[in-house]
């Protein structure tokens, strides 16, 4: 299943909306070479959802992406150095975190005239349904070395970080100069 909290902001042609409040007719802004760069939303889908949800925390996708915790469903596709993954083969504990949905959870799945990647909080999101025959558009890929090494190092500077400074005695740790 694919799709992502209903609170989730969405770029369009208007700016950031959130994901429960689009609709046919809108213009989101998409990201896919060779895609139109609008595609037009042909429909919503609303989907009360019990089960595991991956939470991708700010920054894993570079540039600051996604800008904040970003809650998908396990078959979301989302698309990092031009390759799309399933967000739910990417769960490493750290930087992308499987949890149980919360009581009342509602996931939204957008369909557009094209199979493409929109910007999602900043990080790029596949939606739309795949064209087999289309040579353009998007294609799924396993996991690779390109995005275990990313997600190894952005989940390195995550753990630092959570753990907050350490012994203040320890050489490491002294300012420079």
């Amino acid at each position: 299943m694919k799709g992502m909290a209903a609170d989730t902001r969405v770029m369009t042609t208007r700016g950031d909306r959130l994901a429960a409040k689009l609709g046919p007719g809108m213009l989101l802004l998409a990201v896919t070479p060779g895609i139109a760069p609008f595609q037009r939303v042909l429909g919503i889908r609303h989907l009360p959802y019990r089960g595991p949800i991956m939470r991708v925390l700010p920054g894993v996708f570079g540039s600051m992406a996604p800008q904040e915790d970003l809650l998908l469903l396990p078959d979301q596709g989302v698309v990092f150095g031009g390759k799309a993954y399933r967000i739910g083969d990417l769960v490493d504990g750290i930087a992308i975190r499987l949890e149980e949905a919360p009581a009342n959870f509602n996931a939204i799945e957008i369909l557009l005239e094209a199979h493409a990647a929109i910007l999602v909080q900043g990080a790029q999101l596949e939606v739309g349904l795949p064209d087999p025959a289309s040579s353009s558009g998007l294609k799924r890929v396993a996991v690779d070395q390109a995005i275990t090494n990313h997600l190894a190092l952005a989940s390195a500077e995550i753990a630092l970080e959570e753990t907050g400074p350490g012994d203040p005695s320890d050489p490491s740790r002294r300012p420079l100069g």
